[in-house]
């Protein structure tokens, strides 16, 4: 996760600017960044003011990456208004997809999920591999849905290669919209729900699901996920634990029944 977040930090312009201050007293607009930053180990925090520590970002770096600071997260916190870059975004999930699959394993078998929001963490087919559910993937964001729905069509050839295989049997689907929006007459139920570091209509997701899992990461991961989470008009997610049980916790993510 950090070498891949640092890479980041590495590539957006406006991090590095921020990057060459000693020390700075950040106010309610840019403080989510430094909070970040701090995480990251690039300040301390001392009382009111951050303080510039001797790391510095990667000689690795990624624009693309980079740009979800830049063009999205960035241009929120200003209060200025952005069209997101989509590829910047889709790239963006990649950064969960190690936490995705220690989580997947946590849910136990199903039939039928739902990923109720694929942005901001991107869960996706580590589902139906971990717990052999046919899968529907719902999000009010088209443009960074394409994306990974071209990524699953290509998914079996790429697997192939490295001689893997995908069961026969798991089904794929992808809704654009809302969780209201869903055509619930065209799945019936489903077995569990996951939704991650963004708001949700908990009483419809239990009319649409007989397990929710609300899904947190820790530390560094789960602030740049409510960033994007954030910028991108999705809401925010509720702490780790409130309004439901933990089945699941470490030290980086932690996973809430909400049902």
């Amino acid at each position: 996760m950090s070498t891949a977040l640092d890479a980041g930090i590495a590539g957006s312009r406006f991090i590095r600017i921020l990057l060459k201050q000693s020390e700075v007293k950040a106010d309610d607009t840019l403080g989510k960044i430094f909070h970040l930053l701090a995480e990251m180990g690039y300040f301390a925090k001392r009382g009111d003011r951050y303080k510039r520590t001797n790391k510095i970002p990667p000689p690795a770096s990624s624009r693309l990456l980079g740009s979800v600071f830049d063009d999205i997260i960035i241009p929120y916190l200003i209060g200025e208004s952005a069209k997101p870059n989509y590829e910047a975004v889709f790239a963006a999930t990649a950064i969960f997809q190690p936490y995705r699959v220690r989580v997947a394993d946590k849910f136990g078998r199903g039939s039928l999920a739902l990923v109720a929001g694929w942005l901001p963490c991107g869960f996706s087919t580590e589902i139906s591999a971990a717990t052999g559910a046919d899968l529907v993937i719902l999000d009010e964001h088209w443009e960074a849905l394409v994306l990974e729905e071209e990524r699953v069509s290509i998914l079996p050839l790429e697997l192939e290669r490295v001689g893997e295989s995908l069961a026969p049997s798991v089904f794929v689907s992808f809704e654009v919209g809302h969780l209201e929006d869903l055509p619930v007459d065209k799945y019936g139920k489903f077995s569990f729900a996951v939704v991650c570091h963004r708001s949700i209509d908990t009483r419809k997701a239990r009319e649409v699901a007989d397990k929710i899992y609300r899904v947190n990461f820790t530390g560094a991961l789960g602030i740049f996920a409510d960033l994007v989470a954030e910028a991108l008009g999705l809401g925010r997610g509720e702490e780790c634990g409130r309004g439901g049980k933990v089945t699941y916790k470490d030290g980086d993510i932690c996973i809430t029944d909400v049902s």
